[in-house]
Formats: structure tokens, sequence, C-alpha cells
């Protein structure tokens, strides 16, 4: 499972710095607020994943793992905000969301692998 949750931790890297472009162009007025909130859950979830993929006991593994489940979803919910606040475009919204599905189903598969 190592080779699979570094293509996790990958993916995930990947969409953190598809969403930090799209931050890029939030009214500075959200600068400090909205999207530091998503900056701050990216990290969150991002050492989350990275430590999932080096701790040895299966306990401390499932907890991260599902630990960053859940900032996953805070984070769809942030930006979802972010879009339904016409910060986002839909376009780079749908982007996203796919990204996140995808990374979903991939820590489905995780969380499923370490409670075997």
């Amino acid at each position: 499972m190592a080779d699979n949750s570094m293509k996790v931790v990958q993916k995930y890297v990947d969409m953190a710095k598809y969403v930090y472009v799209v931050l890029r162009n939030f009214p500075k007025s959200e600068k400090y607020s909205l999207a530091a909130d998503i900056r701050r859950i990216l990290w969150e979830a991002g050492t989350l994943l990275e430590r999932a993929s080096v701790v040895p006991a299966k306990p401390d593994k499932l907890r991260l793992l599902q630990q960053a489940d859940m900032k996953l979803s805070e984070l769809k919910f942030l930006v979802r905000m972010g879009m339904e606040l016409e910060f986002v475009p839909f376009e780079k919204y749908k982007n996203f969301s796919g990204m996140v599905t995808e990374i979903g189903r991939m820590l489905g598969g995780w969380l499923k692998f370490v409670r075997q």
C-alpha cells in the first residue's frame, strides 16, 4: 500500500497547487478570512496524509486517515462557499470537485485497506 499512499499524497499535492492558483483570484477582502481558512485546511489535510503515509502503527494510521477525510470534507465545503459567493468560477470549481472526488475514492480505498 506504500506505493498507493504516495499516489494519494501526490494527487493531493497537485490539487493543493491548483487551489492555490484559484485563491489568487479571491478578492482582497477575503484574503484573511475564507482564503486563509482554505489554505489552513489544505495544509492540515496534507500534513495528515503525509503522516499517515509514514506512520507504521495501524491504529495511528487509521486515526490520521479519518482526520484527513474530515478535513477533505471541510475543504470541499469552503471551496463550494467560494464558488457560491462567486469568488471561484464554476469551471474551476468543477475541476476542483473532480480532483477531490478522485482523492476521496483513493482515500476510501486506503482506509479500507488499513481497516483489514
